[in-house]
């Protein structure tokens, strides 16, 4: 590693060092995303692995929102529906980016299915995760414009905005009341039975699953995260499948894609106001790609998040429910079931016609 290289890579971690200690001076394991690193050895692989994740931060100067008189910035209220949209947009660079989980960023990139992915996030009215299209779909089922999110709510809206696009179409699917309920998600996943049998690929699994991702709206404990589920979140993050999840500490929420074994959290902060940037009209797109990563403390995170996991394909599905089956302990943090309990009342209601916003928005006004 030369010196230029490695004073990047080690400014990234002494930004966010946490009593002044910083990560680059120690010799200690940490995962990103589902990949270990070792940060005596790998600081440059670090710091191209983070700056390569999509980094949407409040803006300022995009066209109003719900009319001439509406917001013109999200600056105070949009940080959980930044944060909605970086893991969303991680699970699109896995599913259309050919290189998935280990696309590299660079300045000036040509590609044209990454351009196609900022671009449905992007502020702008028609954008398909434009903060335009969030706030508005949150303002017709009764949230105001302008209003803060919480991790359900964020979940929620996503899910309901993925059930309108055809271009690009993935399945957000959300398990409600801690329970993940396997049978639901085959159901709307598994197309292969809509295939006629000439054309379907017996031995092609991406022919036949439509790529998931699901979010797990989670609160683990009253007023603090309960220690019994730390090591649960820690399993979580070196899964390969994980998205890692939203939520953040009071008043603040943030994307969090890692963890230290010092006990430490690492993530993405929405908290910076930057100019809108018309992505159509100029190539650079720097300012969506971020070299610091922040830390903290899992004793300082709030208890209500949002754990997101990204399946492109059936077989990715079936080892994600295996390993979570197989090292989840006997209190986890959601349970896992083949059928819903309670068919009977599920049958009277369409999962994509239901949109509610739990008690978990109460600790979020800023």
């Amino acid at each position: 590693m030369n010196s230029a290289a490695f004073n990047l890579a080690a400014s990234m971690f002494e930004s966010s060092a946490v009593d002044g200690n910083s990560l680059a001076a120690t010799d200690t394991d940490l995962y990103i995303l589902g990949i270990k690193y070792r940060t005596s050895n790998d600081l440059c692989a670090i710091n191209d692995d983070v700056i390569s994740r999509f980094w949407f931060t409040y803006r300022s100067g995009f066209a109003p929102i719900g009319g001439p008189s509406g917001p013109t910035k999200d600056t105070g209220w949009g940080c959980m529906m930044r944060c909605g949209q970086m893991m969303l947009a991680e699970a699109y660079l896995r599913f259309f980016i050919p290189a998935g989980r280990y696309f590299r960023w660079r300045q000036n990139l040509t590609d044209s299915t990454y351009s196609e992915i900022l671009n449905m996030f992007t502020d702008r009215r028609h954008s398909t995760y434009s903060i335009h299209q969030i706030v508005l779909m949150g303002n017709s089922e009764g949230k105001s414009i302008g209003q803060w999110f919480g991790p359900n709510t964020i979940a929620q809206v996503l899910r309901r905005i993925a059930s309108n696009e055809f271009d690009k179409q993935v399945y957000v699917h959300v398990a409600m009341d801690n329970t993940l309920i396997l049978d639901e998600i085959r159901k709307l996943c598994q197309i292969n039975t809509q295939i006629p049998n000439l054309i379907k690929k017996s031995n092609d699994s991406q022919t036949t699953w439509k790529p998931l991702v699901i979010i797990i709206p989670l609160r683990l404990g009253l007023n603090d995260v309960n220690t019994e589920y730390i090591e649960q979140l820690k399993f979580c993050f070196r899964l390969p499948q994980t998205l890692g999840f939203i939520g953040g500490k009071p008043n603040h929420a943030h994307y969090f894609i890692g963890y230290v074994e010092t006990d430490d959290l690492l993530y993405l902060d929405p908290h910076v106001t930057q100019a809108h940037v018309d992505t159509n009209a100029m190539s650079n797109d720097s300012s969506y790609h971020c070299d610091k990563l922040n830390r903290m403390k899992f004793a300082g995170l709030d208890p209500s998040l949002a754990l997101a996991f990204a399946c492109k394909t059936e077989s990715e599905f079936v080892d994600l429910i295996a390993k979570l089956r197989q090292n989840l302990p006997s209190r986890p943090m959601f349970e896992i079931c083949e059928s819903n309990p309670f068919d009977a009342l599920a049958e009277q209601t369409d999962e994509h016609e239901v949109l509610t916003f739990d008690s978990d928005d109460d600790f979020e006004l800023v």
